[in-house]
Order: C-alpha cells, then sequence, then structure tokens
C-alpha cells in the first residue's frame, strides 16, 4: 500500500513500512507532549519517578487503552495522568475485564469508573473532615 500526502501541490509518496514509522513517531510525539503537560503541573514528579519514567508509564497506558478499543483521545489522557502515578492501574485483571465487558464502550465503562473513584475519594474525605470535628 502507498500512502500520498498532498500539501501546496508537493505529493509525498509513502510505502506502508513508512507510513506506518510516521505513525509511530505521531504516537511517540503525543505521549511526550502529554507527559511534558502533567510534568508541568506536577513539579514532584520531575525527578521522582521522572520524566523517563513518567513517559514509560504513559505509553503503557496508551497502548493498553488502545489495545482494548478506546479511541477518544480525553479518555486516553486520562489513563495516562492515572498511570503516571498509579503504574499499571488499567492494566490490572479486574480492570481489564471491566474496561473490556460488552454492553457498553471503554470510554463509558471509564466514565463510570471515574464516578465511582469521585465518589469513593469524595466519601473518604468527608469522613476524614468528620473525624478532624470530633
Amino acid at each position: 500500500m502507498v500512502v500520498a500526502f498532498i500539501s501546496a501541490a508537493i505529493m509525498l509518496t509513502l510505502t506502508e513500512a513508512q507510513y506506518q514509522k510516521f505513525l509511530a513517531r505521531d504516537v511517540q510525539n503525543f505521549i511526550a507532549a502529554v507527559a511534558d503537560q502533567f510534568l508541568s503541573e506536577r513539579e514532584d514528579m520531575r525527578t521522582d519517578p521522572g520524566r523517563e519514567e513518567v513517559l514509560k508509564r504513559m505509553q503503557a497506558a496508551y497502548d493498553n487503552g488502545r489495545h482494548l478499543g478506546f479511541a477518544s483521545t480525553g479518555h486516553l489522557i486520562y489513563m495516562m495522568y492515572m498511570s503516571a502515578d498509579y503504574p499499571a492501574l488499567f492494566e490490572r485483571p479486574g480492570a481489564q475485564r471491566y474496561l473490556s465487558k460488552p454492553g457498553a464502550t471503554p470510554e463509558q465503562r471509564l466514565d463510570e469508573m471515574k464516578a465511582v473513584l469521585r465518589h469513593l475519594g469524595t466519601t473518604a474525605k468527608q469522613r476524614e473532615e468528620e473525624s478532624r470535628a470530633w
């Protein structure tokens, strides 16, 4: 298969192998951009675990998300951010089963998981505040 890109009257023809390499580089650039944005918001992670480890965790999360069938960029980014803090969070067997369970898209399943996590976080915070009040 040959892929052609036309831009400003210039045609670039790529073989399938060249096109796949181009796509892989594009994914790497995307993951690096997400990691850099994350690290700009989380300075504590710059040194521990460091940029290379954050990239590794985010790459694994991205690959896992694509393997599960995620198409939404926002959901992939959420998985990448969460996995930077909690490595392999979505690779755990229970998470894999739930996200790939028939009856909903992986994105819908992730939205459900986020709602539960948000509820548990709120509940835990409320319990902590109530215990301080006593």
